[in-house]
């Protein structure tokens, strides 16, 4: 009998493939709000509203997908923070998740672990973008050390937008500025985190947040352009003005210190959401429909090659990886230490093997990959001398 491989691998990874290009183009965004407890417990319970109507509870936490969503019972600063969460960039943010949680005293409210329960929740969920618009300093460095536990042991590849606070860390976000007006009000950094969260959220992979204008501003703290250029080698991203009007910096995470296996690409936002979308795809559809459910020889490593290149060349022709550049192999040297730290094979025996011959011994439950792809960022810096 023929042998039919694995079908629902190739078809799992080009589905994943396909729906990586659409999900580029929008993210979500995590939102943790406070609201007295007294409004969390009527949300949460059906109530009456002005026009004596019964209101159905909501969950918490709950999702917005338009301004519709919002709850009216919400303080306005809340519905506040979700509308500017809203607006996005080229396309709005394709869901905001709003975790409520109840306001505390004055005592708690400058707590370093003062979020860690509503985190601890957030931990369970699928979200690209944290938020928290009324984080103080003294949060920063616990939120920041909670999304790199969780992006590091955890596998959950989340980032965080955090009012000046230089983590030099790919999944922090560094928003810079120290105060943003726009025509209704003016607003802490903090503040509107929630606006550049959604704005990151709303840009498709295939483009990046660099100069995407904030239409809503008037007025924002303003440095000359070597101040500027200091800010964004300082790792942070900032709301500028141009002399005509206010737009973003160069689309840049807090990373400042670059190391190898983690270069200047790891610094650009566009990168790194590419980065992480890739992991989940790859972690969750193998996991999904291929771990447990075939041999491990060498036909099925193939076949699982195949499934991922296919993966990749969605992703190429979605100009998200650079077109004919992706491969992907089974990884030598990793399969000759296999052999060699559980004695299956000497070094004089492995050398006498030719590299095919090594890629199809026998890994136990292992499979050792190798890929390579190369991210496409966007266009950002023009060089251009013109003779006359």
């Amino acid at each position: 009998m023929a042998k039919l491989g694995m079908p629902s691998v190739n078809v799992a990874f080009e589905e994943a493939g396909i729906e990586a290009i659409e999900r580029s183009k929008r993210g979500i965004v995590a939102l943790i709000l406070e609201e007295p407890q007294d409004t969390i417990t009527k949300l949460l319970t059906d109530h009456t509203g002005t026009d004596n109507s019964t209101i159905k509870a909501i969950t918490n936490p709950f999702v917005i997908f338009t301004t519709d969503d919002i709850p009216s019972e919400l303080t306005d600063n809340n519905k506040d923070y979700i509308k500017k969460c809203l607006i996005g960039y080229t396309k709005t943010p394709y869901r905001v998740k709003v975790y409520l949680q109840a306001t505390g005293d004055e005592k708690s409210s400058t707590s370093a672990d003062k979020f860690s329960a509503t985190l601890k929740k957030l931990a369970t969920d699928r979200f690209d973008y944290l938020a928290i618009p009324t984080i103080t300093e003294a949060q920063c460095e616990t939120v920041a050390t909670w999304v790199k536990t969780n992006r590091e042991n955890k596998f959950k590849k989340i980032k965080a937008v955090l009012p000046n606070y230089d983590a030099d860390y790919e999944g922090i976000i560094n928003f810079g500025n120290t105060s943003i007006v726009t025509k209704n009000k003016t607003y802490t950094p903090a503040e509107y985190t929630a606006r550049i969260a959604g704005l990151i959220a709303g840009t498709p992979m295939t483009i990046s947040a660099t100069y995407a204008p904030l239409a809503e501003v008037i007025d924002c703290d303003k440095h000359d352009l070597d101040e500027n250029d200091e800010k964004v080698n300082k790792g942070q991203f900032f709301i500028w003005f141009d002399g005509e009007k206010f737009k973003m910096s160069r689309a840049m995470n807090s990373l400042v210190t670059t190391t190898q296996g983690k270069l200047e690409a790891y610094q650009t936002i566009k990168t790194v959401d590419i980065m992480d979308m890739m992991y989940d795809d790859i972690r969750q559809t193998c996991q999904d429909y291929y771990i447990g459910k075939y041999t491990n020889d060498y036909d099925n490593k193939c076949l699982l090659m195949s499934a991922i290149m296919g993966y990749f060349k969605e992703l190429e022709q979605g100009r998200l990886l650079q077109k004919d550049y992706s491969t992907i192999d089974i990884n030598v040297e990793k399969v000759k230490n296999y052999q060699l730290e559980h004695g299956l094979y000497t070094k004089e025996e492995l050398a006498d093997m030719t590299e095919q011959e090594i890629k199809q011994l026998d890994t136990k439950k292992q499979v050792f990959l190798t890929a390579k792809i190369k991210i496409l960022d966007a266009m950002e810096d023009i060089d251009l001398p013109i003779s006359i």
